[in-house]
């Protein structure tokens, strides 16, 4: 048995059944073998970097460690926003980078890996000889889920042909069901100290992040005892869904009702969310609200934004200590606050399409606040959300609501690389194929990735990709014109994007109005394969607070 051989059955015997990649010289007999001999599926990416999105997104929406591929040097070296991406997320993904023989430092490919390594993804494990096949692939395995976090498993070329020797057994199952980090239990003083704060406060807030989405119920009947609001971050969106005092997503993609309930909150505690400049738009979001953070990494604590105090802990075991200690404090007495019928009202009746009016009479371009009027009544439920960077994607975020959290909301914004909402789409949609996937991109942002609608049309899942095009790049447009700089460096002219997608195998449709939309999704829906909606909309409805 050869080394490449080898390393294909620890992977297998890891339970990893789905591949991600490119091929080239260096990783082209390793995925082969894996095809022909275990029955991998590969999924062939026409781009490094949308391959590792691709398993980035498939890692999103079940929850296993993902396993993508590229070859040496210029392979590894185009994965390098999307290792990023992962790193921020905390996704578990191993990477299987070929790399260049050591004894030919002059290779054409020849570029030092390790250091690439690290600063994209974070770490780098390199496959030290033949004899250590087994011991190598396991702990990149391991490295990757229990960090979590993307991780280099770097693979020289030379050594791959050699003879693997005798192979010591390896644990079964370690990537197929990655365990969290252990419960960490918060300081009983600061949880007396926090609670105390949650007593005196009148019009508390729990905000509730990416790492706190385990934690619903904790948070919940915490908010609940200290008669809170409760809002998430994007990244958790819909874990309070259907709450009577649940407002939604907190930060410059706040709805109307949310932003106006929060400039009055006097006290906002999060738990596990990054609390970057968006959550906290800018600080304008909550006034002269006290904020205090809770987390499991300590550095994490008001390192984006400036915060009163902190506690370290779990979200949940902290929760669940908070709401002991306001129940001992304050036994079967309702909690003073600012939960009302009213607000309950409010909340429920809440229409964030009521703004809108007639619709205007040139019909040339859609509002994309009226586009997403018509997504909301027509998109399948359940479904899986894409979302991708850019100007655009506020609209989607804005105004369609998320399910309870199930992994059903793919936002991949952690690096703000734009060029992500196919790759991401495929990827989710091999993950969970119980469920079709839409996806929102921009014109721009699909210019940078057209090689993956021919992904798409050969993995032929039920992929519904909205393209916003507004003729331009939407975000850079909204920065120039104010600053009195000329927009036009950042426009471009509307290309027929229908026509690319049918060409590459995508069927698709266009539409410029309300009408054409709503003709659209009658022809394409029930959602049975990939399809592209080519959406022209006006380039002068802009977000404020994106």
């Amino acid at each position: 048995m050869k080394v490449y051989q080898a390393i294909a059955d620890v992977l297998v015997e890891h339970g990893m059944d789905t591949v991600f990649g490119l091929l080239g010289d260096a990783n082209m007999f390793l995925v082969a073998d894996l095809v022909a001999r275990h029955g991998v599926r590969f999924v062939a990416a026409r781009n490094e970097n949308a391959a590792v999105m691709m398993a980035d997104g498939w890692a999103r929406v079940t929850g296993r460690c993902a396993v993508a591929t590229v070859t040496q040097g210029p392979g590894l070296a185009a994965a390098g926003p999307a290792l990023t991406i992962a790193r921020h997320a905390g996704t578990p993904l191993l990477l299987l980078a070929g790399d260049t023989p050591a004894s030919d430092p002059l290779h054409v490919q020849n570029f030092p890996q390790q250091p690439f390594a690290l600063a994209t993804a974070g770490a780098f494990v390199s496959m030290t000889g033949a004899s250590t096949v087994s011991r190598d692939v396991a702990a990149a395995v391991r490295e990757a889920v229990g960090r979590p976090g993307p991780v280099v498993l770097d693979i020289p070329l030379d050594l791959q042909d050699e003879p693997a020797g005798d192979r010591p057994a390896v644990p079964l199952g370690a990537a197929v069901a990655p365990a969290g980090p252990l419960p960490l239990a918060p300081d009983p003083t600061a949880v007396a100290a926090l609670a105390h704060r949650l007593r005196r406060a009148r019009r508390p807030v729990i905000l509730a992040g990416r790492g706190a989405v385990h934690a619903g119920p904790e948070l919940t009947a915490l908010a609940d005892h200290a008669g809170a609001v409760l809002v998430t971050s994007l990244m958790a969106a819909g874990l309070f869904a259907g709450h009577p005092y649940a407002l939604g997503v907190a930060g410059g993609l706040a709805r109307p009702l949310t932003r106006d309930v929060l400039c009055e909150a006097d006290l906002v505690v999060t738990f596990g969310a990054g609390l970057n400049r968006w959550t906290a738009d800018h600080g304008q979001l909550f006034g002269a609200a006290q904020v205090y953070s809770v987390d499991r990494d300590p550095a994490a604590i008001g390192a984006r934004w400036p915060v009163h105090g902190g506690l370290v802990g779990d979200a949940a075991l902290v929760a669940r200590a908070l709401t002991g200690a306001l129940e001992s404090a304050r036994p079967g007495l309702e909690p003073p606050g600012w939960r009302t019928p009213q607000l309950a009202r409010a909340i429920r009746d809440a229409d964030p399409f009521a703004e809108l009016g007639p619709e205007p009479a040139d019909a040339r371009h859609v509002d994309p606040r009226r586009l997403m009027a018509i997504c909301a009544r027509r998109l399948p439920l359940p479904r899986t959300t894409v979302v991708g960077v850019g100007h655009f994607g506020g609209w989607p975020n804005l105004y369609l609501d998320s399910p309870a959290v199930d992994r059903s909301l793919v936002a991949p914004w952690e690096f703000g690389s734009i060029g992500v909402g196919v790759a991401y789409a495929i990827g989710a949609a091999l993950g969970r194929p119980d469920r079709p996937v839409v996806a929102f991109e921009g014109d721009g942002s699909l210019l940078t990735a057209l090689g993956e609608l021919d992904t798409l049309a050969r993995v032929g899942a039920p992929v519904l990709v909205i393209v916003l095009d507004d003729g331009a790049y939407g975000a850079e447009v909204r920065k120039l014109r104010p600053a009195g700089a000329d927009p036009a460096i950042a426009r471009f002219p509307y290309r027929d994007l229908a026509a690319v997608a049918g060409a590459l195998g995508v069927s698709a449709y266009q539409a410029h109005d309300e009408a054409t939309v709503s003709a659209a999704f009658d022809a394409l829906l029930p959602l049975t394969g990939p399809v592209l909606l080519h959406v022209k909309v006006d380039p002068d409805v802009v977000q404020q607070h994106f």
